[in-house]
């Protein structure tokens, strides 16, 4: 945020409860970091503007690149790598880095995107790697032989139509972040990854199961370390909870509930995610079908929920949680023409945000959502109204909606005596985020446009350039701004 603050690195989007999601900077701070890298040789970067690659870039696809440049092998010798090319011309170039220890791809347009490639050379020309993205290229159906040589990784992101990770992946002893892109569906995951000890991120993009032939979940193997889970595909049986029970410090849960075979052994019903006790943030989609009483862990603080069609009543179950201060419910989440909220509940909720669901009559008051600071409505078509009290919340900034209901839009966004120009958006009716005839809406958005304006003159250059030198110094962010100017080019 100080950078922020000083006006060096622009939010480009918000967290739903405040914090910088994204941001973006200005282009003389991302010539400012392509210098100062150079300068300190914190990391190079290859582009298809250096050599070889510039004068390979107009050859046909299947021109062999040794003919050409058979006396010139690829060496750097840069610990850190950032090479942003065609997928063809970084695997026929095979680059070699005996002292890389970090190597980041970043495919750059080419006709085959979904092309596999062959990326063994990787393992025999990069021995000490620490940290390899490989996210934007396609490995195949297989997962590379040789990648259990790279003993020192940390960081590991991978793509391919993969069925499966083989068990040799548990030779990556001290790997803390694995990525893994499938192209094709759901990931198998080994049963020894148990033994991965310093696991503290694990990222399937679609969805994953674990392989319990191998581990029949008998073992006291845990994974304390992992913070971060997405996707697994869960069940409500006794296996999950087995499953569950091994990581008891998760923090982030990203999941899927599907529909067990087994459905004599009470396996359907909603999984008990109250065990994970140090779990903030929960998103949910699938449908159980015996739903059951529903329990999440009593310190979470943001709750997404899709596609579960539950019914009203189970909404007690959340708003029983004290610490929940994001509330998202998306396509279907929750079915039924009417909701009652109750007192009592919702106590620090900020943050809500309704998306396709079929709700038409909403009885609440102020009182139902005290703290509630921004609702978002969208795409609720059948809903009636909105509360008309909601004005009356005193921490309220924003009712913003956008293709719902005609009813409630005449007189959402008006409260007598109270100033709604907080209370803008988008599909409510002629009147919304109006009040006495100015549009504050406009005035909103004219507003943030000159907020968020920078002016870099000559007069107060070289403080601001000063300044996000010594913010910058010893914090390693060169590479991180520097590969965001190679994907923008």
């Amino acid at each position: 945020m100080d950078l922020v603050g000083r006006s060096l690195v622009l939010v480009s989007k918000r967290r739903s409860i405040g914090g910088v999601k994204t941001c973006r900077v200005h282009d003389m701070l991302h010539d400012l970091c392509l210098a100062r890298s150079k300068e300190e040789m914190f990391l190079q970067p290859i582009t298809k503007r250096d050599e070889p690659f510039a004068s390979f870039d107009g050859l046909d696809n299947d021109v062999d690149f040794d003919h050409y440049y058979p006396s010139k092998p690829l060496i750097y010798e840069r610990h850190r790598l950032c090479i942003c090319l065609e997928r063809r011309h970084f695997i026929k170039s095979k680059p070699s880095g005996p002292r890389t220890r970090s190597l980041l791809f970043s495919a750059i347009t080419d006709r085959y995107p979904r092309c596999p490639y062959d990326i063994t050379f990787i393992f025999q020309n990069f021995k000490l790697l620490r940290v390899l993205d490989l996210e934007s290229i396609n490995m195949g159906m297989f997962f590379p032989v040789g990648i259990d040589l790279l003993v020192q990784l940390r960081y590991l992101a991978v793509s391919g139509d993969l069925d499966s990770i083989p068990p040799s992946i548990a030779s990556l002893w001290k790997l803390e972040t694995f990525l893994v892109k499938g192209l094709k569906g759901m990931i198998v995951l080994p049963g020894i990854i148990w033994s991965m000890r310093m696991l503290r991120h694990v990222h399937v993009n679609s969805s994953a199961v674990f392989d319990l032939q191998d581990d029949p979940l008998e073992s006291s193997l845990v994974l304390d370390n992992l913070v971060t889970l997405s996707t697994p595909a869960l069940s409500g049986g006794k296996e999950t909870l087995k499953i569950m029970r091994r990581f008891p410090n998760l923090h982030r849960l990203r999941c899927i509930i599907f529909e067990s075979p087994n459905s004599s052994m009470g396996c359907n019903q909603f999984p008990q995610f109250g065990i994970l006790n140090q779990l903030e943030s929960l998103n949910i989609s699938g449908r159980a079908l015996n739903q059951g009483e529903l329990s999440f862990p009593l310190n979470l603080k943001k709750l997404t929920l899709s596609k579960l069609r539950l019914p009203w009543k189970h909404m007690s179950a959340i708003g029983r949680l004290q610490n929940l201060e994001v509330l998202k419910l998306l396509s279907n989440a929750f079915e039924g023409r009417r909701w009652d909220m109750k007192e009592g509940e919702f106590l620090k909720l900020k943050f809500l945000k309704l998306d396709s669901l079929d709700v038409v009559e909403w009885n609440a008051t102020c009182d139902h959502l005290p703290n509630l600071q921004q609702l978002l409505l969208r795409h609720c078509k059948e809903l009636e109204a909105v509360p008309f009290s909601f004005g009356e919340i005193p921490t309220i900034n924003g009712i913003n909606g956008r293709d719902c209901g005609r009813g409630y839009g005449k007189d959402c966004g008006r409260y007598y005596g109270k100033d709604y120009g907080r209370l803008y958006g988008r599909g409510y009716g002629k009147d919304c985020g109006r009040y006495y005839g100015k549009d504050y809406g406009r005035l909103w958005q004219r507003q943030s446009a000159e907020t968020l304006g920078i002016r870099l003159t000559g007069k107060n250059y070289a403080t601001w350039e000063f300044q996000f030198r010594m913010f910058l110094k010893g914090k390693e962010l060169w590479g991180l701004l520097l590969l965001l100017e190679l994907r923008k080019k």
